[in-house]
């Protein structure tokens, strides 16, 4: 079978890895989750060297199996994190890549285009029917300007994937809609080290935005914006321009009515992938000031020096991930602010539960721009993951229980899931 160019750049890193690493220990040392991992004390440079072991056929070990899958892939060590020009995420998602080829270990992987995916259920139950076929359908037109691609992972949270839509109907006509799910930058893919399949769904996602001829990809998901800036952009040529959503929005704000909400003091949780790799330290903080009634007071790290908010460890290093998590949400706290706004969906679920116990509110900047604007969508599943009562919810809503095309054992699985993935 012919590799795909995404599985080949990453052969050729390892390659590159293996020829050019010296196990300085570097970006380790940087890396913000080893300190709350069982390497704490370990000496960053014994960690790569294990690492670097572990790539040349070594034996399986417990320093490379954490450095690698405790990662949150933040994007913080790609951020002149490696004194020879080396991406430290990619290492880690080789090491990931070879741990599947070598022992096919089970990670915890729920594959957004899989027809039962948790995604797609959770979905379901927070739209009707026909809202949610428009969610899974692409445009139908042949050419746009722009192209507005939600990911995978939002649709956990189809209110924020709607209230996009709604802003972006204010300000132009000239943009195509491609769904997540059956589309996928590949991300789910890599963070599980499965880089064939990542590889297959990205280049099939590229052809369809591609389709639309535009001049700009906007995308919701800043993982999504990383992937395709750092990883794909440097595997294949990409025919267009990108943006992330929060950019596109501060640009056009001025096209929006707009009008002022109550007095309100915010602090900004800003996509750490997006600021870190220097794509978007701007776009949502922009937002926020051009709308009345909002005053915002920054965190000590924000920026380029901000934080994660752990997400990406919660699968295999909880513990990790909820040390993590509940720093950041302290920051939040030390600002004294009303509410505590975050720019990705992951940070959102992350936070939603735990928010409340530090006397603020959490919301999504697009959930405060819909207010702006006043068609504001419900934030269903924030008020399920706060009270955690997931026999409310189903009874709640109980007609799309009914119309969904899901069992309601299976239904019920996944919102417990989804309330205990998170606390």
């Amino acid at each position: 079978m012919t590799q795909n160019p995404l599985a080949l750049f990453y052969a050729e890193q390892k390659s590159q890895i293996l020829e050019a690493c010296r196990a300085c220990g570097v970006c380790a040392q940087r890396c913000p989750v080893i300190p709350h991992t069982a390497l704490a004390e370990t000496p960053p440079r014994s960690i790569q060297q294990e690492v670097k072991a572990f790539l040349r056929g070594g034996d399986a070990n417990e320093t490379a199996y954490t450095r690698a899958f405790a990662c949150m892939e933040c994007f913080q060590c790609e951020m002149d994190g490696c004194p020879r020009g080396l991406s430290p995420l990619r290492i880690n998602e080789i090491v990931k890549q070879e741990y599947q080829r070598r022992y096919g270990i089970p990670t915890d992987f729920d594959e957004p285009a899989a027809p039962d995916s948790s995604q797609r259920i959770l979905a379901s139950i927070q739209v009707d029917s026909e809202t949610y076929r428009r969610l899974l359908t692409p445009s139908d037109r042949e050419r746009a300007r722009y192209v507005f691609f939600p990911g995978c992972n939002v649709y956990s949270q189809p209110e924020k994937i709607l209230q996009a839509l709604d802003i972006l109907a204010y300000i132009t006509d000239d943009v195509a809609f491609v769904p997540g799910l059956d589309f996928c930058c590949g991300e789910a893919y890599l963070f599980a080290g499965k880089i064939e399949q990542a590889g297959a769904a990205s280049s099939r996602l590229v052809q369809q935005l591609a389709a639309y001829q535009p001049e700009t990809v906007i995308f919701w998901c800043p993982t999504c914006l990383c992937r395709f800036n750092t990883t794909l952009a440097q595997a294949s040529d990409l025919p267009f321009a990108m943006q992330s959503f929060p950019q596109f929005l501060a640009e056009h704000m001025d096209q929006l009515p707009l009008r002022d909400l109550p007095p309100t003091t915010v602090t900004l949780h800003e996509a750490c992938k997006a600021a870190f790799a220097g794509l978007d330290r701007t776009g949502a903080r922009e937002v926020l000031q051009k709308i009345g009634g909002i005053r915002l007071v920054e965190m000590e790290r924000h920026g380029e020096k901000t934080a994660c908010c752990g997400s990406g460890a919660a699968a295999a290093f909880p513990a990790s991930y909820g040390a993590v998590r509940d720093e950041r949400l302290r920051e939040a706290a030390a600002t004294g602010a009303d509410v505590l706004v975050d720019v990705c969906h992951f940070c959102h679920a992350t936070f939603a539960a735990e928010a409340p116990h530090y006397g603020y509110r959490l919301a999504n900047y697009v959930t405060l721009a819909g207010q702006a604007l006043g068609i504001a969508r419900p934030d269903t599943l924030l008020h399920l993951m706060q009270s955690g009562d997931v026999e409310g919810f189903l009874e709640g809503a109980a007609e799309l229980v009914e119309q969904s095309l899901f069992s309601r054992e299976r239904i019920r699985d996944v919102l417990q899931r989804a309330c205990a993935d998170n606390r």
